[in-house]
């Protein structure tokens, strides 16, 4: 199967509409494969699909998504739903999800609930009214579904298993992220390492708070309370939980944080409070957002891959749409990026 060329391929009058029989012409397949490969993807060659999606794009032909969604009893659009937007970490991540709907020919809505229930209900009406062919939640995004026997549609759940083992998931090992970031701080010689955590109703904050202490104590360090400060993911929480470990007796020489912005935040306290980063103090944070490499000084982070995460989850939804199988937990690998907010400490 070769590419379409326009001088041995059959041309059309500009002034028809073009139909499948003339893309499967032009791709020179049966209607028969025009059709699977426009309408199911997954049971042609890719060869075949890249032919027909080139052919019927250079003569405009359009599907019909009324006819096809009656036919297949689909919709072709997903939902994706999300807590809020105020996170610097679900640009990445939702872009990518778009991008992959697109290449599977779905379309997607995108709502952000705030956790408040009549948010969530209006979202899932669309559910239980089958405007959609399935759902991808984002972090907890939507709570009532935890308490639902289920839904009609498939679900994928991403960085958070808000209704457990009933759906599959994408995620990283939070647990894993805390030791790697404890591991190169106690590398470095600190013995007095701090963690600034998120928010205590999160299963992710618990899973790095666990990890923090497991790999305090695997370093032959004591994990002392006094140190574990509660925040909530965003910059004012990491400042306001940053001057309760400077204003300690024993202030730490290093600190794990939860998320980027919450590190933003406790380097905002540090140099409020004098202190050099990293002269006098480390800090490390997890997600590598754009402004961790702009800040000053660039922060030292554990990277999550966002748009890999973003990519699968909806791959995932795509498979079980069309009935095919589906891993029920997908684990991607984190990545420690060592910058300049990180180094031994004073003597």
């Amino acid at each position: 199967m070769g590419t379409v060329c326009p001088m041995d391929t059959p041309q059309l009058k500009p002034s028809l509409r073009p139909t499948l029989t003339d893309v499967a012409k032009l791709a020179g397949v049966s209607v028969a494969t025009a059709s699977r490969a426009l309408s199911n993807p997954d049971l042609v060659a890719e060869s075949t699909r890249n032919a027909v999606r080139d052919a019927a794009k250079s003569c405009g032909y359009k599907i019909n998504l009324v006819a096809r969604s009656l036919r297949l009893q689909r919709t072709n659009t997903v939902l994706v739903l999300a807590p809020g937007f105020d996170n610097h970490f679900f640009p990445d991540v939702l872009r990518a999800m778009e991008e992959a709907a697109h290449d599977e020919g779905f379309s997607m809505i995108l709502g952000f609930t705030s956790r408040r229930q009549h948010r969530e209900r209006n979202y899932l009406e669309l559910v239980v009214s089958q405007r959609v062919d399935g759902m991808i939640v984002i972090d907890d995004g939507i709570s009532q579904l935890k308490e639902s026997a289920g839904v009609s549609v498939p679900v994928v759940q991403v960085l958070e298993p808000f209704c457990g083992d009933r759906a599959p998931m994408v995620g990283v090992d939070n647990r894993g992220i805390a030791a790697t970031a404890v591991g190169h701080l106690a590398g470095l010689g600190h013995r007095r390492i701090a963690h600034i955590a998120g928010h205590p109703d999160s299963l992710v904050a618990r899973q790095r708070k666990d990890g923090y202490v497991s790999a305090l104590r695997d370093a032959g360090l004591a994990a002392y309370e006094s140190l574990i400060v509660w925040g909530d993911y965003r910059q004012e929480g990491g400042m306001s939980s940053m001057q309760k470990l400077l204003s300690l007796a024993e202030p730490p020489t290093a600190v794990f944080c939860a998320s980027d912005l919450s590190a933003l935040g406790a380097m905002r306290a540090c140099r409020i409070a004098g202190l050099r980063i990293p002269a006098d103090i480390s800090i490390v944070g997890v997600d590598d957002i754009e402004d961790a490499a702009l800040c000053d000084p660039p922060l030292t982070t554990v990277r999550q891959p966002r748009r890999e995460i973003g990519r699968r989850a909806m791959e995932m939804l795509v498979h079980a749409i069309r009935g095919r199988y589906v891993e029920s937990r997908v684990t991607l690998p984190t990545e420690l990026v060592i910058r300049e907010t990180t180094a031994p400490p004073a003597a």
